[in-house]
């Protein structure tokens, strides 16, 4: 087929206007873009050629054909005026032309009622089909944006809100799309074709013809359109939770009287495709696409459509047939095989293994063989050959026409939603598992660390104690030196000559007094010392009296003009704010509260600083104030009620009353222990048969001990005695019997309660740790006070050396001018651009706040020093216990469990007290008071932080990702706007020869028309050769032999392409 005859079918095929040259205004480009709005007087003003083009205009926005518009442009120059202003009139007339109306309608369709909404897509059909392509512009316009409508409208309709209407909706969006500019619309939209195919139901068969006739067309247009057809098929099969079935609703429709001829005619499109786009489509895709359509049972549809007295389907069937057989051909061509049935596995793996033998791929083919006899056993083993099913089509179906790298192609494959699909939930749960199992060690290795430190630090106190260094005769064991001397930062310094000697810290209340501040001077006070600090009094007024005493060094100081700040900070810098910045709310650091170790002596804030970010804070955090947040908090309350069981009175009481009778029975009930064997367990302290359980519910049954007394001196009335005074009469010999189950119990629960003590001082003490060293915490820090100062220029904040950091909590609630981002947004956004590694830093590094926050440093003292006082009482009795019978272990075995419960408490109390000295490090770090600002206070506005900053970094990404959407979106509509006007200029010039120009009518009609026909096939001109018999053994055939022009060049290209990875000559198979 020659240029030309290619060229006269697709001008066909999509209704062009004409056949023959373009009119010259399109050649030079001058044409006029619209109908202007001539009356009379300026329309005989106008020259010939001005009517000229203005009459072409209006053919093409009348949306007619060339046939139709052929005989009018023969009309004398008068007829043509006279019609161009009927024209204008009817358009001015319209009472409901402009296309807002409908817009409206469409946008706000739970305004309208059922009826009124029928009307509007009654109306706006009638619309789109008799005015011209101007309005249709004007009604899909970027203000309009009336396809976005339609669409949305009929997703509406498609999820049950509006089911009436979806019939409708399809159809405007058809006739719409009838014209080249609104096709061409459909296939740049991105979600039209999904739209679309969710309307392929059966049950409803005038929708899903035209939901086919629309997928069809687009199909047809362009490559573009038939991905996205293919696409939206996919995506609908997916909504539908049946990922592998996108051509089910086709498959469905062949059993249809209605839809078997339109289904015909889409499934022959999307698999014989290629014949519009010049062999892009190759043979191994379509060939895959039918084997698809082969799983599905297309087959046996056939095989009853065949029957049909339909002319149309009838040659449908035979174009699927014909090409399918051609297309099997040059694949047995390039394989070198005679035919035989894809479907059979035998026979497809004789070919593989025959063409593959004596190559270099043999060994790659055995090894994917062996590979999959490892494959395990249903019902794993479906899955496991979907996974390899997919990998392999992603890797083999290449749509370009190249031959990829295998190994780059495997880096780009798209198999996520596969794995996910069948592996979530595996995933999950051996996730979880090790996620548990690694957080695990991480607390038990924390924890380790922590209880060694603490023995370190009780041994280095020891050694202090008795007067013995490690550094001398006494030598330290190995390893130990090294930890002492780390935990303890080296030798202690010595204490400045200062009036008045103050003792290492710990410093005692009666201690050396620090040196007074100087009267009128200018030497800054020293900072206050924990236990020892002495209020300073303030200077005298005039700044008159004693000279200040001299410094350290024997040095007059020079005498400044502002007062210095301690430890050689310099005063901050002064910035002069044109218009007024919202404020930093804080409270200040006051020098008085530094100290050496604070963060605040050390960081330099005003290297940070750049014009931009000082001008991007002044334009969004300028003019509104920021508004109050309100924080409310509730404590829920849990009431546990209990119900009373009536004890069964079989004897009367002689010294219970009947509520204590009542309670021990119920015990002694659920024990089913006998009282001999209760108190064998209670005299031998037998932990294997003793539970805390039972022990705290015979402490809080039994009577007063007095009570207990009486009863246990009835021994000779004690079958008498009803059951509780039974019970009471066999342990009441036991002495001190309360006090001796209050120790067991104390026993049995120590490590219990050990252990809940120790895991929150680990986390408290790895949170403060995390505060103290995080190098990100410090930037923030950093960041926020020059923020800081900048915004509170001119108020009585500004030029802080520091604030309290609870301020950070407030970060949230300063808004920009558009109320739409938090000051705490704009710092995550600055360090996400300067400071990456510390903005995703800091969430990482504290880690343990948030389990911190569990941690009441009262709860937790109380609860060592209630542990501590049992543990003192029970080693008082054991000094004067003396056993009562040959069998009572109480003695030696509270004996030993106070020898190990002491040493484990020695190293609690070590780690809690080592805990309160690193908040004082913290404090002194933040220059915070820890008496007014509490552990807790702490932990709670660190996590309110915390949480908040990965808040607004989660929301910034978002953010991003949006305006990065956005971005694209209009980087992609002006390429398609760059398209349609080259596709313009084509169909101008006449070189066009792909698809519809945009002015073109009539498209989707002629598109259907060539489909019903054929001819969008080709058949009409088929010039090939004579097809291969069907014959088990292949002819040999001269490389002359008779073949048509593609089929000779696809099997040279099909050799070529094979030749590249084999290392013999191909041979002729029969498959057995």
């Amino acid at each position: 087929m020659d240029n030309r005859k290619d060229k006269n079918k697709f001008k066909k095929m999509f209704g062009g206007k004409d056949n023959g040259k373009p009119d010259k205004d399109r050649k030079d480009g001058k044409k006029m873009t619209e109908l202007r709005p001539f009356g009379t007087e300026e329309m005989s003003r106008l020259s010939k050629e001005e009517i000229e083009q203005q009459f072409q205009l209006m053919l093409e926005d009348m949306n007619l054909t060339a046939e139709q518009t052929k005989s009018l442009r023969e009309k004398p120059i008068q007829v043509k005026i006279d019609m161009l202003m009927n024209h204008k009139a009817s358009l001015v007339s319209s009472k409901n032309n402009d296309p807002e109306h409908f817009v409206n309608v469409l946008r706000n369709p739970q305004n309208s009622t059922s009826k009124l909404l029928q009307s509007t897509l009654d109306e706006l059909l009638v619309k789109l089909r008799s005015n011209g392509v101007s309005w249709i512009r004007s009604f899909n316009s970027p203000t309009n944006d009336g396809l976005n409508c339609l669409l949305r409208f009929l997703a509406l309709a498609l999820t049950g809100y509006y089911p009436d209407h979806a019939l409708s909706c399809l159809r405007c969006i058809r006739v719409l799309g009838n014209c080249g500019y609104g096709l061409y619309a459909l296939v740049d939209h991105e979600t039209a074709s999904i739209f679309i195919a969710r309307c392929l139901e059966t049950d409803k068969p005038q929708l899903m013809e035209c939901a086919i006739e629309l997928l069809s067309s687009i199909a047809l247009c362009d490559a573009k359109g038939y991905q996205k057809v293919v696409e939206g098929l996919t995506c609908s099969a997916e909504l539908a939770n049946s990922p592998g079935d996108r051509f089910v609703p086709l498959l469905k429709a062949l059993d249809s009287s209605e839809l078997a001829r339109a289904s015909l005619q889409l499934i022959n499109v999307l698999v014989n495709r290629g014949c519009l786009s010049d062999g892009s489509f190759d043979v191994d895709y379509r060939i895959h696409l039918r084997l698809e359509l082969n799983q599905l049972g297309i087959g046996e549809k056939i095989t009853k459509l065949s029957q049909s007295q339909d002319e149309v389907i009838q040659k449908h069937i035979e174009i699927y047939q014909r090409k399918a057989e051609e297309d099997m051909d040059a694949l047995f061509d390039r394989l070198d095989a005679v035919k035989c049935d894809l479907d059979d596995p035998n026979q497809v793996y004789q070919i593989l293994s025959r063409t593959l033998t004596g190559t270099k791929s043999e060994s790659k083919f055995l090894s994917i063989l062996q590979h999959l006899l490892f494959v395990r056993d249903e019902p794993s083993r479906f899955s496991y050959y979907t996974l390899l099913e997919e990998l392999i089509s992603q890797v083999v179906m290449q749509v370009d026409g190249f031959d990829p790298d295998p190994r780059s192609v495997i880096l780009r494959l798209d198999v996520e939603a596969t794995v996910t699909a069948l592996l979530e939930g595996v995933k999950q749960v051996d996730s979880s598992g090790r996620d548990s199992e690694l957080k695990k060690k991480l607390d038990q290795a924390l924890q380790a660390k922590l209880e060694a430190e603490a023995t370190i630090h009780t041994l280095q106190k020891q050694l202090e104690a008795s007067g013995i260094k490690p550094d001398g005769k006494v030598k330290a064991p190995d390893g130990l030196e090294d930890q002492l001397r780390s935990s303890t930062g080296g030798t202690i310094p010595p204490p400045p000559n200062l009036s008045g000697s103050i003792p290492p810290p710990p410093p005692l209340s009666g201690g050396g007094i620090p040196l007074p501040p100087p009267i009128g001077g200018n030497i800054p006070p020293p900072p206050p010392i924990l236990g020892g600090a002495v209020p300073i009094p303030p200077p005298l007024v005039g700044g008159g009296g004693l000279p200040p005493p001299p410094p350290l060094g024997g040095k007059l100081p020079q005498t400044p003009s502002a007062p210095q700040l301690p430890f050689g900070m310099k005063p901050k810098k002064k910035y002069n704010v044109d218009g007024p910045l919202k404020k930093a709310n804080w409270d200040k650091i006051t020098p008085d509260l530094l100290s050496k170790e604070a963060i605040w002596v050390q960081l330099n804030e005003e290297k940070l600083e750049s014009p931009e970010l000082f001008e991007s804070l002044k334009s969004q955090f300028s003019t509104k104030p920021a508004k109050a947040v309100l924080e409310a908090s509730t404590v829920d309350g849990n009431v546990v009620g209990g119900c009373g069981v009536a004890a069964k009175r079989t004897k009367s009481l002689r010294f219970l009353d009947g509520k204590t009778a009542q309670n021990l029975s119920i015990v002694l009930g659920s024990l089913k222990v006998p009282y001999t064997e209760l108190r064998r367990r209670l005299i031998t302290v037998d932990e294997t048969l003793l539970t805390a359980n039972m022990v705290e519910q015979l402490i809080k049954s039994l009577p007063e001990p007095s009570v207990i007394t009486q009863i246990s001196e009835l021994k000779d009335q004690y079958d008498e005695l009803a059951e509780p005074e039974q019970f009471l009469c066999t342990i009441g010999n036991i002495k001190k019997l309360l006090p001796r189950l209050q120790a067991i119990l104390f026993k049995l629960r120590f490590d219990e309660r050990r252990d809940d003590i120790k895991p929150e001082i680990v986390d408290a003490d790895e949170a403060l740790r995390e505060i103290q060293s995080s190098k990100h915490l410090r930037r923030v820090l950093e960041v926020v006070l020059l923020l800081g100062n900048y915004m509170n220029s001119g108020s009585r904040n500004a030029q802080s050396i520091g604030f309290q950091i609870s301020f950070l909590t407030k970060l949230e609630a300063t808004k920009d001018v558009s109320n739409q981002i938090t000051l705490l947004h704009f710092i995550v956004n600055y360090l996400d651009s300067k400071f990456p590694e510390a903005s995703q830093g800091i969430i990482d590094d504290l880690a343990h706040v948030d389990r911190a926050c569990r941690f009441s440093e009262d709860n937790t003292r109380a609860s060592i020093a209630e542990m501590k006082k049992s543990l003192n009482l029970i080693e008082t009795e054991l000094r004067t216990y003396k056993p009562q019978e040959p069998d009572d272990a109480y003695l030696p075995v509270m004996t030993a469990f106070i020898e190990s419960a002491k040493t484990q408490m020695t190293q609690l109390e070590t780690m809690f007290e080592r805990m309160k000295e690193r908040f004082l490090n913290v404090a002194k770090y933040l220059a915070f008071d820890p008496v007014k600002y509490h552990m807790e206070n702490l932990f709670a506005d660190v996590k309110m932080f915390h949480t908040a900053y990965a808040r607004a970094a989660a929301d910034n990404a978002k953010r991003r990702a949006l305006e990065e959407r956005q971005k694209k979106a209009a980087e992609e509509q002006e390429r398609r706007n760059r398209e349609r006007e080259e596709k313009a200029r084509k169909a101008a010039s006449g070189d066009d020869k792909r698809g519809p120009a945009e002015e073109d009518a009539n498209v989707i009609d002629n598109l259907m028309e060539a489909l019903k026909s054929g001819a969008a096939f080709g058949d009409g001109n088929r010039t090939g050769g004579p097809r291969r018999p069907r014959g088990r053994v292949a002819p040999v055939m001269s490389p002359t032999a008779s073949a048509s022009p593609l089929a000779n060049k696809q099997k040279r290209l099909m050799r070529d392409r094979s030749r590249n990875y084999g290392d013999r000559a191909p041979t002729i198979v029969d498959v057995a």
